[in-house]
């Protein structure tokens, strides 16, 4: 049986790694700063601290591996390590695939150049309110380089104890950006369902299960380095139709044109969900290359799965608004 700490356990991501770790019979503590509530496993220890502030809760704490799911800066890294000291085996960084900044080719990899933080993004941490640092969306466009920036300070100082997960879209019951959940709502709902054209349009997401599982196996196999960690590429209708067929909603999708969808005043990706914004850096946005990770150990379920589990937690969470999505406005004026 192994210690293991996560950092942010009770969030989306960091709640399935607390899962997976508790299903594999290790020990788990999470470290939280107490403002999300979520249902941990039986045995789960829970301690209360916050890397901006005090960390005195760790003192005297040893772990085997450690899972870091919500470090935005540097320097959020470096309060956790100076917190814990180096006695652990792994320490394992959730970053993302924003961290290569531009999608300007296809299957970009971890050989690939990456752009890191300059004065302004770390300017922008600097000035993130308290209450929003464990927030993605409050670095704005330094999320990406400041991203990388953790990734630089963790493998300078912990060398092959050091493990960068680029995680791709994340999909699943309880996923905080609802980019997936509209869509299965939306379809859930009938009738006429516009959707941005081409239907061919690829994507790629995981399930925050498979995420987790494999930061698991990475910390207990003892990888070292960074890999992409995101589902297989597959068009955008495919996810769709399953949608519909899973929902028995009968809904119809209508395939819309770009231009339409902008003359309706509907935005890539914050309004329409899994359209990446159609400009040459954000291409190849979800056509990276998984293949080290794969090689490693990394194994996605069908989108079948994540679309039952997410219908089913929907239906139950109907009231709660989404944080993205088509109006039915707009929508009216895309398919007029």
């Amino acid at each position: 049986m192994f210690k293991t700490l996560v950092v942010g356990g009770t969030g989306f991501l960091g709640g399935a790694i607390v899962d997976s770790i508790a299903r594999a019979g290790h020990e788990v503590t999470v470290l939280s700063r107490g403002g999300t509530k979520r249902d941990l496993p039986d045995g789960t220890r829970t301690l209360h601290g916050d890397r901006y502030g005090s960390l005195v809760a760790l003192r005297n704490e040893q772990f085997d591996f450690v899972f870091d799911t919500c470090a935005f800066s540097p320097d959020a890294v470096e309060n956790l390590l100076d917190a814990i000291g180096l006695g652990f085996r792994r320490y394992v960084l959730v970053s993302s695939i924003s961290a290569y900044g531009t999608f300007l080719k296809p299957l970009l990899n971890e050989s690939d150049a990456v752009p890191t933080a300059n004065e302004a993004d770390v300017e922008v941490a600097r000035n993130v309110p308290e209450r929003n640092r464990g927030n993605a969306a409050a670095y704005g466009a330094s999320y990406g380089p400041l991203k990388r920036a953790c990734e630089i300070l963790a493998h300078d100082r912990l060398g092959e104890k050091a493990i960068s997960l680029r995680v791709g879209l994340l999909a699943g019951a309880g996923d905080y950006t609802d980019r997936l959940t509209w869509w299965v709502r939306r379809i859930d709902q009938g009738g006429m369902v516009v959707a941005p054209a081409p239907h061919s349009r690829p994507i790629q997401l995981i399930d925050a299960r498979d995420a987790a599982k494999f930061a698991v196996h990475a910390a207990v196999s003892e990888l070292s380095g960074i890999y992409n960690v995101t589902g297989p590429e597959m068009p955008l209708c495919a996810v769709l139709n399953e949608a519909i067929r899973i929902s028995e909603s009968g809904a119809e999708l209508v395939w819309v044109s770009e231009q339409k969808l902008k003359d309706a005043e509907i935005e890539a990706w914050s309004e329409m969900p899994l359209m990446a914004p159609p400009v040459p850096s954000f291409r190849y946005l979800m056509q990276v290359d998984t293949g080290k990770a794969h090689a490693a150990g990394l194994t996605t379920r069908p989108p079948t799965d994540t679309l039952e589990q997410v219908l089913r937690w929907d239906r139950l969470n109907r009231e709660r608004p989404l944080k993205c999505g088509v109006s039915p406005e707009k929508e009216r004026a895309a398919l007029s």
